[in-house]
């Protein structure tokens, strides 16, 4: 897992802002044979999708998501 824990500060930021009837996490999609699968997995803010994360495991594929979604937050709404 990432050593900057992106899916906890972006947790931190929708609750401090009241946006999580805003946000929405996709079902983890999995590709690539069953033995070494790679798992896709977005994050949406207002019906649009903020955050994309691919791994070769989920909950990495999440903190990719969580942090592409939590900097685009951040350069709309400021930090």
């Amino acid at each position: 897992m990432s050593g900057d824990h992106w899916r906890m500060q972006f947790n931190n930021y929708i609750q401090r802002n009241g946006l999580q009837n805003y946000v929405f996490w996709g079902q983890p999609q999995q590709t690539g044979p069953g033995g070494a699968p790679t798992w896709t997995v977005s994050v949406f803010f207002n019906h649009t999708e903020y955050g994309r994360g691919s791994a070769t495991r989920v909950d990495i594929a999440r903190e990719i998501a969580a942090e592409q979604a939590l900097r685009a937050l951040w350069s709309q709404r400021g930090a």
